[in-house]
């Protein structure tokens, strides 16, 4: 199971790299846990070809994020971020230094869903 998630957060970064057919068959086997035999007759073809897509696509998958890296680098920031809320969690601030704080760690964290950024 812990592959498909994997293979699902890959998907979610990267899966416009992918040719329609590619993704729509990881989808299927990732979101949806279908398996090789139903994919296969879902889309008309053999069992062997659903693996052997399955099979180029996810290296796919895998080699771009070992060379970008951005499920990775995701995973520091948020880490970093839960790092930095917990120790100034505590400390006292004025209300509106409080607020600036939190407002930039606000913005850090949507950066991944918010192409804008700041």
């Amino acid at each position: 199971m812990e592959r498909l998630f994997e293979l699902g957060m890959l998907l979610d970064r990267y899966e416009q790299l992918l040719t329609e057919r590619q993704r729509s068959i990881l989808r299927q086997y990732a979101d949806e846990n279908c398996s090789l035999s139903e994919i296969a007759e879902r889309e008309g073809i053999s069992r062997q070809g659903v693996r052997d897509i399955i099979t180029r696509g996810s290296n796919l998958l895998h080699e771009t994020e070992a060379a970008v890296g951005l499920i990775r680098k995701e995973a520091k920031q948020t880490a970093l971020l839960r790092a930095c809320r917990n120790r100034f969690k505590d400390v006292p601030l004025r209300d509106a230094d409080r607020a600036a704080l939190e407002g930039y760690l606000a913005k850090l964290a949507g950066i991944w869903e918010d192409e804008d950024g700041i």
